[in-house]
């Protein structure tokens, strides 16, 4: 990394919070409300290797009732946010980051409450900005429309995410990726999309970072 200072953007789902088997279990739960098929123990590391697409088609779930669907998943994530956690060791890392002066913030299909009430229960509530997006697969545009919003190079932007979807919606725009390997998708699905950076450690994005801010590393080990 150059040493000027990036602006670190970061999905919440997958990326920050431990929210996978969660997921999988307000799935389960809406699966008869909504008439789709549940996940099945031996299914959850299967379906790491496909895209949200896939895991659609293969779970039936009606693609009319989607937006329905993920409203509904919002509120059961709201009322179980105090049972979620940080990614193990990212907290200290994300501390460690923005105490480097660097630029943070989060861009998620989740909703701003839920992220907020996370963030403040981990005392992870210093991020620059933070913004929702109701748009499944098309985060390009709402990346591209937070980017323009803040006035940032494209040049200077880092997108960090757990999915597949991430990745595709980085490269759309045109800006650098990071893919992480402890969320929604295996680093193996993710790799195949040749992210600019696959991060498989907390610790692995100080890579991110300008290398006259890398002694930040040596705050947390």
């Amino acid at each position: 990394m150059p040493n000027k200072m990036p602006t670190l953007i970061f999905d919440f789902d997958g990326t920050i919070a431990d929210t996978h088997h969660y997921i999988v279990q307000i799935s389960n739960r809406l699966s008869k409300e909504f008439n789709y098929l549940k996940i099945t123990p031996e299914e959850v590391e299967l379906l790491k290797d496909h895209t949200v697409q896939e895991v659609i088609q293969h779970l039936k779930v009606p693609w009319l009732k989607i937006p329905a669907i993920v409203a509904r998943a919002k509120e059961e994530f709201y009322n179980g946010i105090r049972n979620v956690e940080p990614i193990e060791g990212l907290a200290d890392v994300l501390r460690a980051i923005k105490g480097a002066g660097i630029h943070i913030g989060i861009l998620s299909s989740n909703a701003i409450e839920n992220i907020q009430h996370f963030l403040k229960d981990h005392d992870l509530d210093f991020f620059d900005f933070i913004e929702s997006t109701s748009k499944i697969w098309g985060k390009n545009i709402s990346l591209k429309k937070m980017i323009e919003h803040l006035h940032l190079s494209k040049d200077d932007v880092i997108y960090i995410g757990d999915e597949i979807r991430d990745v595709e919606a980085a490269q759309k725009i045109d800006i650098r990726v990071a893919a992480v390997t402890w969320g929604y998708n295996s680093g193996a699905a993710l790799e195949k999309r040749n992210p600019d950076f696959l991060i498989n450690t907390p610790q692995e994005l100080f890579k991110l970072c300008p290398h006259d801010s890398l002694a930040v590393n040596n705050q947390i080990q």
